[in-house]
């Protein structure tokens, strides 16, 4: 089960479990075992085997145009791995002809190998090429309508930790971890629903009264619910957002995560999977009626990528949006893109020259506008951010079920819940700190120190252990005040 936020943005960045890959061994390689490979393949150039194995870890490691060289000495494989390496490099048209350069001489081994791929959590064996040219036709159709935004900044932070780098306005709502959804959202309303747990973040608007949240379903994949907060401050039954099968494909394996609601309360924005996402998780809108949300359409370049993109938030207040994405392939990390988001959208037109290095965001400084002081409007977003902080004296984030959210112990009138909270903030500290000591641990297993294998098995015992305790303090606080 996936049931904490920071869970499941390690797995969603690192492991794919979240997402389908836009190619098949996408796993990041390693610069030895990089080095390696292109050396075997120097010393015998017309091996095939060697070739291929050196485009594989090339492609692997992000250095794709490095890859090509080596797959066009590597047989009839060499032009799908070349396919895929131009895919990632957004040269569509040249995908496609590696492509079809692969499948007028595939033999009918490669054909059955292909057809062995499963694309989904749930989606059964399918032909990779397939796959991939339904892939490379989505990227032609999103490059065709690039979005021209100004992007202020980019940050690379650390992956289990980048909501922490998202500064909304509380105007703009907050991201609640799983224990927020524990006090609405029972154990017998999960049953009910045909889940098996909740996964983080959940979406709260500003007042408290609306939560959009996300479950996981014994397929692996995951649902997305709205609650509403009653006048008597009870949650009413949890509402589906969408009808997954038309709108993704499957009712069942499809991954959504990281919601978004608007301060309107009609805009969603959220990430997802499926046949219209071209890497793994893509961004998605979709908008509010009297029906409920609307179908979700792709929002398209520069957003998404043929990698993992996930949360798009917007502070309306100060006119920032942020977007985060993997596809800088720096490991256990993600890329925070800061961006001034715009009411109308506003287009590339087709055939801009460097229209891809738009799309694939090589460079913030060619959004800029000639005569806008970039480091001005920096230094003006992270003063704003750490005044709104300074203003509101605000300690930690702590949603209540009546719908308050309370950000320091002045804001509780229960002493008792001032307590509760003190030894609560405490235990989340040092669980922190276990987090961290346990990271190192497994980074020093990972470069051959085996020895501390029973020491890494000690402490997730007991970091289990201590999370069940945070619970049980949650609950604490909670009982005190209400």
């Amino acid at each position: 089960m996936i049931s904490s936020l920071r869970k499941i943005t390690y797995l969603a960045v690192l492991t794919g479990a979240l997402a389908a890959p836009a190619a098949p061994a996408q796993a990041r390689t390693d610069g030895d075992e990089v080095e390696r490979a292109v050396s075997a393949a120097k010393d015998a150039p017309r091996n095939q085997g060697l070739n291929r194995a050196a485009g594989d870890a090339l492609k692997g490691a992000g250095r794709y145009a490095e890859s090509i060289p080596f797959y066009m000495k590597a047989g009839n494989q060499g032009n799908l791995g070349a396919a895929e390496a131009s895919y990632y490099m957004y040269d569509f048209e040249s995908a496609r002809e590696y492509l079809d350069k692969y499948l007028e001489k595939r033999t009918k081994a490669e054909a059955e190998k292909d057809v062995n791929y499963s694309y989904g959590l749930n989606s059964g064996p399918v032909d990779w090429t397939e796959y991939l040219s339904s892939r490379i036709s989505l990227g032609e159709s999103m490059l065709d309508r690039v979005e021209k935004i100004q992007i202020i900044d980019s940050i690379n932070v650390p992956a289990e930790e980048f909501f922490d780098f998202v500064k909304l306005a509380r105007s703009a709502g907050s991201l609640q971890g799983t224990p927020v959804v524990e006090r609405v959202v029972t154990s017998q309303a999960l049953d009910s629903l045909g889940l098996d747990d909740i996964v983080s973040p959940a979406y709260l608007t500003e007042t408290g009264d609306d939560m959009i949240w996300v479950g996981a379903d014994p397929t692996g994949g995951s649902v997305m619910y709205e609650s509403f907060r009653l006048s008597d401050n009870t949650w009413d039954s949890p509402r589906k957002l969408f009808d997954y099968a038309s709108v993704f494909g499957a009712d069942t394996g499809t991954s959504v995560a990281y919601p978004f609601l608007m301060a309107d309360g009609v805009t969603l924005y959220f990430a997802a999977d499926g046949e219209e996402s071209l890497g793994g998780l893509d961004i998605f809108i979709s908008r509010r009626d009297e029906d409920g949300f609307l179908q979700p359409s792709n929002v398209g370049m520069p957003y998404n990528s043929p990698f993992n993109d996930y949360l798009y938030a917007v502070d309306e207040i100060n006119g920032v949006g942020w977007w985060a994405t993997d596809r800088n392939l720096i490991e256990d990390s993600v890329t925070i893109y800061t961006f001034i988001p715009q009411e109308l959208r506003i287009n590339y037109e087709v055939g801009t020259p460097r229209l891809a290095d738009y799309a694939k965001v090589n460079s913030i400084a060619d959004t800029w506008v000639d005569g806008v002081d970039y480091e001005t409007l920096r230094n003006w977003i992270d003063k704003s951010s750490d005044a709104r902080r300074t203003v509101a004296s605000s300690d930690f984030d702590f949603a209540l079920p009546d719908g308050r959210v309370v950000h320091r112990l002045s804001d509780f009138s229960s002493a008792m819940a001032r307590t509760a909270m003190q030894n609560y903030l405490k235990e989340q500290k040092a669980i922190a700190e276990m987090q961290e000591s346990l990271s190192q641990l497994r980074d020093r297993y990972a470069h051959g120190e085996k020895s501390v294998a029973r020491e890494i098995l000690r402490m997730e015992h007991d970091l289990e252990a201590r999370k069940a305790d945070l619970k049980h303090l949650s609950n604490q606080v909670v009982n005190s005040e209400i």
